[in-house]
């Protein structure tokens, strides 16, 4: 049996074996109470809690995703589209990538964050054939999933450009060329030529085979002159799969002809003040300047005369300021529009100053003369003796000499009125005295003279769509001296719009004119341009519009026709750079309102030398 002192030790020893209640009651108080009030220090006064569970769904599971195929053939840049989902942590970013058929080199074609997800592929970066397509998705918890692989065959078709060549080549000629959408196929590319009407092309030496996206090479022309075809064949790839792409530009002006040149005038022994002149010819690009100068006999150097780029081809001389009785040589030389220069046309003229000579200077010879004109001269005297008088005469050709004025003071002059005269050649000459009643007679000028109250004053071109070469929106304009009866141009027309055609037609077509030319089907006459606007043998007729007006000018009635081109889609005309002056011949069939007829007296384009349409 226990004693009492026995049992009071095994109490005091199961108390400190296990906390009390009322210390358990203490500390959850105390607990409480520093949840409350630890960090604020505010006094407590009361407080209450709920017990709450909070807890998170873990993401064991991959995304789902998937390519949408963007067809069984593309080409170009196409959209490739994935879808991609993720029913926990969500999808973080989508990667697609691609791969040739049987490679395992995976390039990135984009990476997309935003639903819905898609990349834009340009598939002329990559050889054409089959190329496989993936996508790989990750999601928020960093899971990633690679979907089924998508075949697609790339089939992009490649094109060439070819470098425009210039209107007019002589010598080599750089050719080269541009080749798109090859991928990384193999490209081998030929540059060939034929002659303009020609079905077969001749592939061009050293140019058969030249490899690479930006083939070029050198057309030796050696000593063509013609009107050329020139094109580009490309073969992109090789076998089956290969493709043959081209380009062409047509009506290419070869020319290593060099024009020819002749010096017409002076002939015989030189006096005073001559006019020298040259006729040149170039049937190919056409001829784009004359120089023309002199020299003494026995020098080496020759001084330039003028430089003339229009037709009459001529300049005047003064043979005074020269050694007299000395020989000189003229020369002229041509260039036409491809840059050959003509082999030098010389003649050797004496010159003698020492006999009295006399020149009608204005106008020359091939002039039009209306209303009153005044006519000059040049003269010379030998030493000792002075000009008294000159006497001016005048006579329809075949006719006889009629004088005009008889001048005593010099420089002699004459005024011309010809508005009574008959329409037609007129010849003119000088007859100088001088000394002891000595006499010179200057040479004959031949002109035109031309008073119908109808005729052709102007003529003028304005381009009004692709330059150089006729088309839609180009205008012709004719200008009338005098009022047209419009009714004779078209039954019953007011001057409205109306159409025509206007044919035009290369020079070989009209061997009689100098240039190609423009008629029309209303009997508004002939334009003649120096411009080669229509391939060889070939005529093209082309829609046209007309419209009229009557104005006045310094108390002259006009009447302006414009004619507007329309489209042609004819392959047989050409592009022109030509610079030069048009000339219009009109038709007696157009009268005036008064019933007379219209002169057929050509006009020349008034201006500066231009490049017409």
């Amino acid at each position: 049996m226990k004693t009492r002192a026995q049992h009071r030790a095994a109490r005091r020893a199961s108390v400190v074996g296990r906390p009390s209640r009322r210390l358990l009651t203490v500390l959850l108080v105390a607990l409480v109470i520093a949840g409350t009030s630890w960090f604020s220090g505010a006094s407590f006064t009361s407080s209450s809690f709920t017990w709450a569970t909070v807890g998170a769904a873990a993401d064991y599971h991959p995304p789902t995703v998937a390519v949408t195929s963007p067809g069984a053939t593309v080409s170009g840049t196409v959209t490739v589209q994935v879808t991609a989902s993720d029913s926990a942590s969500g999808v973080a970013s989508v990667r697609l990538e691609h791969a040739a058929a049987g490679s395992g080199s995976w390039t990135t074609l984009c990476t997309d964050t935003t639903a819905p997800y898609s990349c834009s592929w340009n598939t002329t970066l990559v050889a054409d054939g089959d190329h496989r397509l993936r996508a790989l998705a990750t999601d928020v918890a960093g899971f990633r999933a690679t979907s089924a692989e998508v075949t697609t065959r790339v089939a992009n078709p490649a094109s060439v450009t070819l470098t425009t060549v210039p209107d007019i080549v002589r010598g080599t000629v750089p050719l080269s060329a541009t080749v798109t959408g090859a991928g990384a196929r193999s490209v081998a590319s030929a540059f060939q030529h034929r002659v303009d009407g020609a079905t077969t092309w001749t592939t061009i030496s050293g140019c058969s085979a030249v490899a690479g996206t930006t083939p070029s090479c050198s057309w030796v022309t050696g000593t063509l002159a013609d009107l050329y075809d020139v094109r580009v064949v490309s073969t992109v790839g090789s076998g089956a799969s290969s493709q043959t792409v081209s380009a062409e530009q047509l009506d290419v002006v070869v020319d290593n002809l060099a024009p020819t040149v002749s010096i017409t005038s002076p002939s015989g022994t030189m006096s005073g003040t001559v006019q020298v002149v040259a006729v040149p010819l170039d049937e190919d690009s056409g001829v784009e300047r004359v120089e023309l100068s002199y020299k003494l006999a026995t020098a080496s150097t020759y001084t330039p005369l003028c430089t003339v780029s229009t037709d009459p081809y001529r300049c005047a001389l003064n043979t005074t300021g020269l050694t007299n009785l000395a020989s000189y040589d003229l020369r002229a030389m041509a260039y036409d529009e491809a840059g050959n220069v003509s082999t030098a046309a010389v003649v050797r003229r004496q010159v003698n100053n020492g006999i009295a000579t006399i020149t009608i200077t204005s106008p020359l010879t091939g002039d039009l003369v209306t209303g009153t004109r005044t006519i000059t001269t040049d003269h010379s005297t030998p030493l000792g003796t002075a000009a008294s008088s000159v006497r001016i005469e005048a006579r329809l050709a075949g006719g006889s000499y009629a004088t005009i004025c008889t001048d005593t003071t010099a420089p002699y002059t004459c005024s011309w009125a010809t508005a009574g005269l008959a329409s037609g050649t007129w010849e003119l000459r000088a007859t100088m005295t001088y000394g002891a009643a000595l006499t010179a007679t200057s040479p004959v000028v031949t002109v035109t003279v031309d008073n119908n109250p109808l005729k052709a004053l102007d003529v003028q071109a304005a381009n009004g769509g692709v330059a150089n070469i006729p088309g839609a929106g180009d205008t012709i304009v004719l200008t009338y001296q005098g009022v047209v009866d419009l009714t004779t141009v078209k039954a019953g027309w007011t001057g409205e719009s109306t159409p025509l055609t206007v044919t035009f037609a290369d020079k070989a077509v009209s061997p009689s004119t100098s240039g190609d030319r423009a008629g029309f089907s209303v009997p508004l006459g002939s334009v003649v341009f120096v411009q080669n606007y229509v391939k060889k043998n070939k005529s093209v007729a082309i829609p046209a519009t007309m419209t009229a007006e009557t104005s006045a000018s310094g108390g002259v009635a006009l009447t302006v026709i414009t004619v507007t081109l329309g489209t042609s889609t004819s392959t047989d005309l050409r592009s022109s750079t030509t610079a030069g002056a048009m000339r219009w011949t009109p038709s007696a069939t157009v009268r005036n309102t008064g019933g007379a007829a219209c002169s057929t007296t050509p006009a020349t384009e008034s201006g500066a030398s231009d490049r017409d349409l």
